[in-house]
């Protein structure tokens, strides 16, 4: 057995120190031997934070294209305006020249202005006349964006040959269409399905 030394500060007949029951139960919580402070930044939050997780912007869906007839009646329309704007002008610019210069005026005339309307008009406005009042807009078909410019020049240049392919193509293979309905990437989409 080891032989305990009495304390030589103790009064004889006096227990060890304990603690009030109060601070016992605090001190069985808290192993620690000081009480703790609180923290100054509990009640707020940590100055610099985690941004939250950003979502991935889901891909519009492209509405579905607009029929034939709202189609055939735009480009009727605006192969009016091309004709006619070109006629009037080949008129002016060639008064008093021979046949074969207005007829070549004519034809750069009204070349350039379809140019004109069906490629600036479907960048800037997503529309040529005829769209517009048809109520048709012209959208990129794999997001609805705007048409990109070589876009609506391969598109331009396709129209032009659609009409002269119709007969060959009805002739020879029985079948009318002779473009497939991507036409470069692009749809004419109705304005209200934009919104």
């Amino acid at each position: 057995m080891i032989n305990q030394q009495p304390n030589p500060y103790q009064q004889p007949n006096q227990q060890p120190y304990q603690p009030p029951p109060q601070q016992q139960q605090q001190q069985q919580q808290q192993p620690y031997a000081y009480p703790q402070q609180p923290s100054p930044y509990a009640q707020h939050p940590p100055p610099y934070q985690q941004p939250p997780a950003r979502s991935v912007p889901s891909v519009p869906s492209v509405p579905e294209e607009v029929g034939d007839f709202r189609r055939l009646f735009a480009a009727l329309v605006d192969g009016l305006i091309a004709l006619f704007g070109g006629l009037k002008l080949a008129e002016l610019l060639t008064e008093g020249e021979s046949v074969g210069t207005f007829w070549g005026y004519l034809v750069g005339l009204v070349l350039g202005i379809s140019f004109v309307h069906h490629v600036f008009g479907a960048l800037i406005f997503r529309a040529s006349v005829g769209k517009f009042l048809f109520t048709t807009r012209v959208v990129r078909s794999e997001d609805c964006g705007r048409p990109r410019f070589w876009q609506t020049v391969r598109r331009w240049l396709l129209g032009l040959t659609w009409l002269p392919m119709q007969l060959p193509l009805s002739l020879i293979s029985g079948e009318g269409e002779p473009y497939d309905d991507d036409h470069c990437g692009l749809r004419y989409v109705r304005s209200k399905d934009l919104r």
